[in-house]
C-alpha cells in the first residue's frame, strides 16, 4: 500500500467518522461532550498515521517477524492510550453520564476495522 493510497483512504475513512460526529452532536445527550469525541477522533488519525509510518518500515526489515510483533505491540498500546484516554477525560471532565462512551466507540470500530485492513495489505506487499 503506497503512502498516497493510505492517506487518501485514512481522509475517507475520518471524513465519514467526523460526519458521523457532526450528526451525533445535534443530540443533547452527546452535544457536552464533543470535545472528548473530536480529541479522540485526533488521536486515532494520528494513531493510524504512526502505525502505517512504522509497519510500512518494519516490512522491509531483515527481521520477518518484526511486523507481526509491532503489529501485537501497537495493539497493547492503543488499548492502554484509549483507556487512559477515558480515565483522563473523566477525571478533567467529570461528565455528567456516561452517552461520552458511545461516540468514542464508533471511532475506535471505525479505526481498528481500517488499521486490520491497511496491515493486512501491507503484510500481503
Amino acid at each position: 500500500m503506497t503512502p498516497k493510497t493510505f492517506y487518501s483512504q485514512l481522509a475517507i475513512v475520518s471524513a465519514l467518522v467526523a460526519l458521523i460526529l457532526f450528526f451525533l452532536n445535534f443530540y443533547e445527550l452527546f452535544a457536552s461532550h464533543q470535545v472528548f469525541s473530536w480529541i479522540s477522533l485526533l488521536s486515532f488519525i494520528l494513531f493510524c498515521s504512526l502505525l502505517y509510518f512504522v509497519e510500512s518500515k518494519a516490512i522491509h526489515a531483515q527481521d520477518k517477524s518484526l511486523f507481526s510483533k509491532l503489529f501485537l505491540i501497537s495493539i497493547f498500546f492503543k488499548m492502554l492510550f484509549c483507556v487512559l484516554l477515558i480515565i483522563a477525560y473523566v477525571v478533567i471532565s467529570k461528565p455528567d453520564d456516561q452517552y461520552f462512551i458511545l461516540p468514542f466507540f464508533v471511532i475506535y470500530l471505525f479505526f481498528t476495522v481500517y488499521e486490520v485492513y491497511f496491515v493486512s495489505k501491507l503484510a500481503k506487499s
